[in-house]
């Protein structure tokens, strides 16, 4: 009798108080992230701790791995390379994503919806895919116009793309929409108020440009610069097609190298201490990125009914800013596509002349090894399925801890889930490899699997997917589940009937962007690579390294062909795109 007094009194209070149900939740969704909370910082203890032992079998701790890299000229160079390369890359992304950002936002331009669609799709055409393309253009010995340069004005010092301000320029044209779509955000609210009573005051055009404008601006182009900065200095793609081939080496491809040897053992020990010291410089960039944007709201100028933002009106220089966009569209997507087309069509590289057409054929594409494609290709299927699903449902969980639970760490738990933004790729990889070697084969074999591959591009892809899940559980009202529970719903009633639901399109939106960014990934593939989790961007880059490029243009030419229908799908979901008028 005593028992039954005690379940009837529990269920009596939980009739009573329905939010019981709430509570449970939460302390499910905080035990569940606590899961990759520990697999993100494991890795990152994982790369600082290898650093500080004799080797990766002997426990023994030593300083000898940070005073080889601070005596190390290779180590001392790519950090300088980093830089130049991460700078190079800022400049040009700002030179172009800015100022079409204003043009959209702020001009009165016909066919923005053009302008839109030409600067997301920047976002999805990989970089290696436009590296290679700009190879072919300005490689200094099979470069198409340096072949026209040496031809037409006898130049003996033909252009070069085989530098750091090189691939910084290839690296920013790619790195310029992604300035585009966090700057035209900004640029959207600006009150026209105060440019207008500039001008009535006699300023002109551009005195209110510099003067309100782009300083009304400044916490959104400064927290673009450095969030692309901080992209710039674990980027791979650019500087591994670039720079690998012609020893020009930044952190990515110095981390690979090491710990990728052609001969002898990998220096685990000095590529810990270096990726620890990347580490430590992309922390202090994120930490300054989340003190500008707490910052913002000095500058805030939208203000209730008052606010408005007109648009400028260009007239006859509507011509000239179409001239700019078309520019940017042509050196950034038009022209690495037609030479990669070009180049896939031909047995070997060269200029387009009468005698080139007559060796165009398709023989490249029948070549080509379909087995090792269509297996590597599998593989990033399967990628493109499980990384969604897995990054989005970790990102729903922390999304959830973060704004609806009571935890006192909900903000700890934020800043773990923006750790795989802030510290570049290249050192979870790498970190996962020591791991995967750590563990004898007999309990599990994790090393070259792709299990390995799917756990640490997962984990990667957690700081996109947050902010995706956190603006979409933002809008959803606690109120909505407050109802549900008073009605006597239970907790899983209310997760399948209401919440999920109401994710379910920014689940969406999450798995079309993750999918894509997953095919084009070759980071965490490449240091993690191996015959039975290759996939088709390393598949691409095993034929360009080993000498067959115009095998490798027509393998990227399919690639880009096999991302389009889920680009278009992308664009139909999403309304195509946002018009500013």
């Amino acid at each position: 009798m005593a028992n039954e007094s005690v379940k009837l009194n529990f269920w009596l209070g939980v009739l009573s108080n329905p939010f019981r149900f709430r509570f449970s939740i939460s302390a499910t969704m905080v035990f569940l992230a606590l899961i990759p909370s520990l697999a993100i910082i494991g890795l990152l203890i994982v790369a600082v701790w290898t650093s500080f032992r004799e080797s990766i079998v002997d426990f023994h701790l030593t300083f000898r791995h940070y005073i080889e890299l601070y005596t190390d000229e290779f180590a001392f160079s790519a950090f300088l390379n980093t830089l130049g390369f991460s700078f190079s890359a800022l400049a040009v992304a700002f030179l172009f994503g800015v100022p079409i950002a204003w043009i959209a936002e702020r001009s009165d331009i016909k066919g923005k919806a053009a302008i839109y669609t030409i600067m997301t799709l920047g976002v999805f055409i990989p970089s290696f895919f436009t590296a290679m393309g700009w190879l072919f253009l300005l490689h200094p010995r099979i470069g198409i116009a340096n072949a026209w340069l040496k031809n037409i004005f006898g130049l003996e010092t033909p252009l070069s793309i085989v530098n750091v301000p090189g691939m910084g320029f290839v690296q920013g044209l790619g790195l310029a929409s992604v300035v585009f779509v966090l700057t035209a955000a900004n640029l959207r609210v600006n009150d026209a108020r105060l440019e207008e009573s500039a001008r009535m005051s006699g300023a002109s055009f551009l005195t209110v440009l510099l003067r309100i404008t782009l300083p009304l601006a400044w916490p959104g182009l400064l927290a673009s610069g450095l969030y692309v900065f901080t992209i710039g200095i674990g980027a791979f793609d650019v500087p591994l097609v670039i720079g690998l081939t012609n020893r020009v080496y930044t952190f990515s491809s110095y981390l690979y190298v090491i710990s990728s040897p052609i001969s002898g053992l990998p220096n685990y020990g000095l590529v810990a201490a270096f990726a620890s010291f990347m580490m430590a410089f992309a922390l202090v960039l994120s930490w300054w990125y989340s003190s500008v944007l707490l910052k913002a709201r000095k500058y805030q100028v939208v203000s209730g009914k008052g606010f408005r933002s007109n648009l400028v009106q260009l007239g006859n220089w509507n011509y000239g800013a179409w001239s700019f966009v078309l520019i940017y569209f042509i050196i950034s997507k038009l022209m690495p596509i037609l030479l990669m087309v070009w180049a896939s069509l031909l047995p070997y590289f060269q200029a387009p002349s009468l005698k080139a057409l007559g060796n165009l054929s398709f023989n490249n594409y029948a070549n080509i090894k379909w087995a090792l494609l269509s297996r590597a290709l599998s593989n990033s299927v399967i990628l493109m399925i499980t990384v969604p699903i897995i990054s989005l449902t970790i990102s729903v969980i922390f999304s959830w801890v973060v704004l609806r639970s009571r935890s006192k760490h909900r903000l700890a738990f934020d800043f773990i889930a923006f750790l795989p933004h802030a510290v570049p790729h290249a050192v979870f990889a790498f970190a996962a490899v020591v791991f995967a070697l750590a563990i004898p084969p007999e309990w599990f074999d994790m090393y070259g699997s792709l299990s390995l591959l799917i756990i640490v591009m997962s984990l990667s892809a957690l700081s996109f997917g947050s902010r995706i899940t956190n603006g979409a559980l933002i809008q959803i009202h606690p109120e909505l589940e407050e109802a549900a529970y008073m009605s006597g719903a239970s907790m899983i009633n209310v997760l399948r009937r209401i919440v999920f639901p109401l994710l379910t399109p920014a689940f969406l939106f999450g798995s079309l962007w993750i999918a894509l960014l997953t095919f084009r990934e070759l980071t965490a593939p490449m240091i993690l690579f191996s015959p039975d989790n290759i996939t088709y961007s390393v598949a691409v880059w095993n034929l360009w390294f080993g000498g067959s490029l115009n095998q490798a243009a027509a393998v990227n030419v399919i690639m880009f062909a096999l991302m389009l229908p889920i680009v278009i799908l992308y664009w139909r979901y999403t309304g195509k795109v946002r018009i500013g008028d």
